[in-house]
């Protein structure tokens, strides 16, 4: 099991979509959001995901194709 760390940034039309949700549920990732900011315009969040690797590269697939803007976090 990995752990990847990603910061996302949602664009207004997916703001009040469950997103979280979905990318966990459909691609069997643990989130543990760590930190977060949503505004009417937009939202941010910091958000750790488990999970076997093939499973993180296709939720990964699924943020950026929604058009979230998914950046790793490397400590």
């Amino acid at each position: 099991m990995a752990t990847r760390r990603w910061s996302l940034t949602y664009p207004s039309k997916l703001i009040k979509e469950p997103v979280l949700y979905r990318v966990a549920k459909d691609y069997k990732l643990v989130p543990n959001i760590r930190k977060a900011r949503v505004t009417e315009t937009t939202g941010e969040v910091l958000v750790d995901f488990s999970g076997k690797e093939e499973d993180l590269k296709k939720g990964l697939n699924y943020l950026t194709g929604l058009g979230i803007t998914v950046k790793e976090v490397r400590e």
